[in-house]
């Protein structure tokens, strides 16, 4: 009965303290929540909001957070959980101590170290790539926005069939399909910011590398508005489709291809020109159609209205 207890003792002590160090900090984020849900002051907002550039971007970097702190906090509990282990053992068992209790000792905690290491590690490379692609379609999305001074509606992180658009311009010269890559560049050697778009060989070529120009991702993207948007408004639509390259001096073009590369700043003379393919009506259910699919941000700290469905 006594080394039965021992034993109890030895998994339940460690197992209580790690429970108490992660239900408190649960607890009291529930007693937020159940105070925020039980206030008598709410948003005002009632209508769902747009979405912003990088909006998908960015609930993908919370997920990676979520995993990188969970990942953290197991790192820092390890050793006390490990350390606890060992003293009640050599308390409540009365097992002396021995080099080879410290080897396992030790083991355990490397291997722990190694594997919840090695899931920061690349949680922190994934969210390093995440935020530079977010900040790519933020710069791109506050550069298109400025057209809407030109009479242009501007969208942003469409969701599509496959995936999402990272922006949509419509226009009186018409319907475009924007995708925005953001390549970072080399910090050593001669690697500047410039890069020849060679549609001959549909490459984008950078100082010291080359990257295929994406026209099948964005053919599919734009096939798909086309066919959206001519079925939802009862018009002929035709999106065309652009890749922006945010921080890129483009310094040549070599041939002709279906989808024109741009860098995004002053982004009116590759929007907005003489040529007139839709009426303000037609823009207008254009829009609205766009409106309805990019609308879906849910305000906080605001009553469910799914109560009355």
């Amino acid at each position: 009965m006594e080394r039965f207890l021992s034993w109890m003792m030895l998994v339940l002590l460690p197992a209580a303290a790690m429970a108490v160090a992660m239900i408190i900090p649960i607890a009291i984020v529930k007693r937020w929540r159940g105070n925020e849900e039980r206030s008598l002051r709410k948003s005002p907002l009632t209508r769902e909001l747009l979405r912003s550039p990088g909006h998908s971007l960015r609930q993908k970097i919370d997920e990676v957070e979520e995993d990188l702190y969970s990942s953290l906090a197991m790192l820092l509990i390890a050793p006390f959980a490990l350390i606890s282990i060992h003293v009640c053992d050599s308390y409540y068992r009365g097992t002396p101590e021995s080099f080879c209790r410290y080897t396992v000792g030790v083991g355990a905690l490397i291997v722990a170290g190694v594997i919840f290491g090695r899931r920061i590690t690349k949680n922190l490379n994934q969210r390093r790539k995440l935020v530079l692609g977010m900040e790519g379609e933020l710069a791109t999305g506050q550069e298109l926005d400025q057209l809407m001074l030109d009479g242009c509606q501007v969208f942003h992180d469409i969701k599509a069939k496959h995936g999402n658009i990272d922006h949509v311009v419509v226009s009186r010269s018409g319907v475009f399909c924007v995708e925005t890559k953001m390549i970072s560049k080399y910090t050593a050697g001669n690697d500047k910011a410039e890069v020849v778009v060679d549609h001959d060989q549909n490459v984008l070529r950078f100082a010291n590398f080359e990257q295929e120009i994406p026209s099948g991702q964005i053919e599919s993207q734009t096939a798909w508005l086309s066919e959206f948007l001519s079925s939802a408004t009862g018009d002929s639509v035709r999106a065309e489709g652009i890749l922006a390259l945010p921080g890129y001096f483009i310094t040549k073009r070599i041939g002709r291809g279906s989808v024109f590369v741009i860098n995004p700043v002053k982004p009116t003379r590759f929007f907005v020109n003489s040529r007139n393919v839709y009426s303000d009506q037609v823009i207008k259910r254009i829009s609205h159609q766009l409106d309805q699919l990019c609308r879906d941000v849910q305000p906080s700290f605001r009553d469910d209205p799914s109560w009355q469905d």
